[in-house]
């Protein structure tokens, strides 16, 4: 092969999207394991996608600030925690108010909403002539006090959301989806990601918050009420946080510190992507949830083979060496520009520092 015809190959490789690349690598992993692993890896990527699916909506909230505040909000992961307590205070019989599962979901969404606009108001936005590590400091500081306010209010033992979960089905070859856990999460998650989509596409909202996220000073000096925006943005990614917790709520047991342990994934998930590209926090939380799964196939069957002693448990490190991965071989992510790789990296040192705490 000639050098010109193998750097025209090349090129017209560069010219691939990332995401359609790595997208088209996991279809073909996942085609891989099943005929390696027959139903257990197909199984096992039914669930990673409804766990990702948790993921998209947590780091497509969190996306949305960094975008606009740059710097990473510590305290999301609680902010998700606090839109399922609201829900669970709401409805459950015993030791809430009994009330509906959907009056509870928009109490859960409008109570985390404004939570985010009163930390914007009352905190980050005094912070905003600082170094963006005095933030990040603050929201830590948040997310402790968000944490031991739940664990005062509701206790540390673990509360079940009233949702009747049915038994599951199967739609053959020795399936089984259960519809609230994987049914329910995954056409939640798909309507909000549309929403997300058509919000920030055409919507004059949506063009003035991608507008303060590539160059705010710019924006404000364009006329753009920038700080309304961000204020919208925050209430925003409340929202989003909020589903999320309750999605969240309806899978697991939930705890005051169910949102932090997410919250490791979730930076993964916006690393992944890039960070500040609310579509590549998308693509970044399927690729998160997918991984973690996966990985678990491979690690049960090296515990079943005597290779590994307690397999399962190291689940969540596919995840971090997906991160690893593509942070070695695109450090500003799979969507993101050269302006985040200096932002991913600080982050990634963060959660490595956080896991081997």
């Amino acid at each position: 092969m000639s050098a010109g015809k193998l750097s025209r190959i090349l090129l017209a490789f560069d010219r691939v999207p990332w995401s359609l690349i790595l997208v088209g690598f996991l279809l073909d992993t996942i085609a891989v394991m099943g005929l390696v692993f027959g139903k257990f890896a197909i199984q096992a990527a039914i669930l990673g996608v409804s766990v990702g699916a948790v993921y998209v909506l947590g780091a497509s909230g969190l996306s949305l600030t960094y975008g606009i505040k740059k710097f990473a909000n510590f305290a999301h992961g609680d902010m998700m925690t606090v839109g399922a307590y609201v829900a669970f205070a709401l409805t459950d019989p015993v030791e809430g108010f009994g009330q509906p599962l959907i009056l509870g979901v928009i109490a859960a969404i409008l109570a985390v909403a404004f939570l985010g606009i009163f930390l914007e108001l009352a905190i980050f936005r005094r912070l905003e002539r600082r170094e963006p590590v005095a933030a990040l400091i603050a929201s830590v500081g948040v997310a402790l006090v968000l944490q031991n306010l739940l664990s005062l209010t509701f206790g540390g033992d673990p509360k079940q959301l009233p949702v009747p979960i049915p038994a599951d089905i199967s739609p053959g070859f020795g399936l089984s989806v259960n519809p609230v856990k994987e049914g329910v999460t995954l056409v939640v998650a798909v309507a909000l990601i549309i929403f997300l989509h058509i919000l920030l596409k055409y919507t004059t909202l949506g063009k003035a918050m991608r507008a303060c996220a590539d160059d705010l000073d710019l924006a404000r000096s364009s006329g753009i009420n920038t700080r309304n925006v961000i204020l919208w943005t925050w209430g925003i990614s409340g929202a989003l946080a909020a589903v999320a917790g309750i999605l969240v709520a309806i899978i697991v047991n939930l705890t005051p510190f169910v949102g932090f342990f997410l919250l490791l994934f979730i930076f993964a998930a916006v690393i992944i992507g890039g960070i500040g590209n609310p579509y590549g926090a998308m693509l970044g939380g399927l690729i998160v949830g997918l991984v973690q799964k996966l990985s678990s196939v491979v690690l049960t069957a090296l515990q079943t083979a005597k290779v590994l002693e307690g397999g399962s448990a190291y689940e969540p490190a596919g995840a971090f060496l997906a991160m690893i991965v593509v942070l070695l071989l695109r450090p500003q992510g799979i969507m993101g520009t050269s302006r985040e790789v200096q932002a991913n990296r600080a982050i990634a040192r963060r959660i490595r520092r956080a896991i081997w705490k």
